[in-house]
């Protein structure tokens, strides 16, 4: 029995799932690992948010609180303070990747400023 042997690209295969640029095609898994990332951020946040029964910026509140230290209270709070910074980051990423980079344009004079 003999097959026909077909040679398979990157750039054939990006055009069969829709993508024309290659670079479309990076944007927008870079866009999915983001939303995933995000999401677990947002998990993790939502479950110290259960535990303590506050908000981030009333832990915020105890954890500056002098003589209200726990190592129990430290930790989560760091946690949760860090998972809403990387969230923040997480969304600034997101909006960078879904920005169309505009067109190059090309400079008469062998591409250098004068």
């Amino acid at each position: 029995m003999q097959t026909d042997s077909k040679t398979y690209t990157t750039q054939g295969i990006l055009e069969s799932l829709g993508f024309s640029d290659p670079m479309e095609a990076a944007r927008q898994q870079a866009r999915m690992i983001l939303l995933g990332r995000r999401a677990h951020y947002e998990s993790e946040m939502k479950r110290l948010e259960k535990k303590w029964g506050k908000s981030l910026e009333e832990m915020r509140k105890g954890y500056l609180e002098p003589g209200s230290e726990t190592a129990s209270l430290d930790d989560d709070y760091l946690t949760w303070q860090w998972y809403a910074d990387a969230k923040s980051v997480i969304d600034e990423q997101t909006m960078a990747v879904l920005k169309k980079p505009s067109p190059r344009r090309h400079r008469a004079h062998g591409g250098r400023k004068r």
